[in-house]
C-alpha cells in the first residue's frame, strides 16, 4: 500500500518529467519519513492536494493567452467523449425524410430524440416516438402514439376515436374535409404491451392502419422538440 501511495504522488508530482515543483519534491521527500501505510496515505493525500495548488499557481503565472488556449484544448478534449457517448445512448439529431408528420415535423426538418426518458416514464397519449419500420425493418420512421394498452381505437368519417370518444386532432394539417375522407378502420384493441401510431399527415402515412399496433420494446426514442426550422 505504501508502494502504491508513493507511485500515485510521484505520477502526480513529476508526470513526466525528471522533477517535479518544489512543493511536490517536498512532499515526496516527506512520504519516505512516515511509518505505517495508513500515515503514508494520509500523507499522499495531502500531498495531492499540494501539488494541485503548486500546479494552479503555475498555471496562474502563464501569459493569459497561454492561460486561455490550454483551457480551450482541455475543453474540447473533455467534451468529444462526452459528445459523442451523449449523442449515442442519451439524445441525438435526426432528420425527417417524408411528410408523414407534417406540419408537427415537416420533411427536411431536424429534431432531437431522447432515448432514454421514455424508459424511465413510460409512454403517454400524443408522444412521437422512433421505432423501425415493421415491413422494412432497416428503416426507422416517427409516429404518434394515439393508443396506449386496452385502448379500443376506430375511426368514422375520417375521425378518429379512443373508447368511443372523438379526438380532438389540432395538429393535423389542411382541410378538415380532406381528412374525413382517410379511412382509419378499426375497431382495434391494443394489446398489452403496444402502441396504437398514427402519422400526422394521414394522407401522406403507413402506419398502424396498415401494420396493425406495433410493439414496446422496438422504439428507440422519442421526440424530444424540433430543431428545424426554428418556431
Amino acid at each position: 500500500m505504501r508502494r502504491a501511495a508513493r507511485a500515485i504522488l510521484v505520477a502526480a508530482v513529476r508526470g513526466r518529467r525528471e522533477r517535479g515543483g518544489p512543493w511536490g519534491e517536498a512532499v515526496l521527500a516527506e512520504l519516505d519519513r512516515t511509518s505505517g501505510r495508513w500515515e503514508a496515505l494520509r500523507w499522499a493525500a495531502g500531498g495531492l492536494r499540494a501539488v494541485w495548488h503548486e500546479r494552479r499557481a503555475r498555471v496562474s503565472d502563464l501569459p493569459r493567452a497561454v492561460r486561455i488556449q490550454r483551457a480551450v484544448v482541455a475543453t474540447a478534449v473533455l467534451s468529444l467523449p462526452a459528445t459523442l457517448v451523449i449523442n449515442q445512448f442519451a439524445l441525438t439529431g435526426r432528420y425527417m425524410s417524408s411528410t408523414a408528420m407534417a406540419p408537427t415535423v415537416p420533411v427536411a426538418g431536424r429534431f432531437l430524440l431522447d432515448k432514454v426518458g421514455f424508459r424511465m416514464t413510460g409512454f403517454a397519449r400524443g408522444d412521437i416516438i422512433e421505432f423501425p419500420i415493421p415491413d422494412a425493418p432497416d428503416d426507422h420512421t416517427i409516429k404518434r402514439v394515439v393508443g396506449l394498452p386496452g385502448d379500443t381505437i376506430e375511426c368514422r368519417d375520417g375521425q378518429v376515436y379512443r373508447d368511443g370518444t372523438a379526438l380532438n386532432e389540432r395538429y393535423l394539417p389542411g382541410d378538415p374535409q380532406i381528412s374525413r375522407t382517410i379511412d382509419c378502420g378499426g375497431p382495434v384493441t391494443v394489446p398489452a404491451g403496444d402502441l396504437y401510431v398514427l402519422g400526422d399527415h394521414r394522407a401522406d402515412s403507413r402506419d398502424s392502419r396498415h401494420w396493425g399496433p406495433i410493439p414496446q420494446r422496438s422504439v428507440n426514442g422519442r421526440l424530444l422538440t424540433v430543431i428545424w426550422p426554428l418556431r
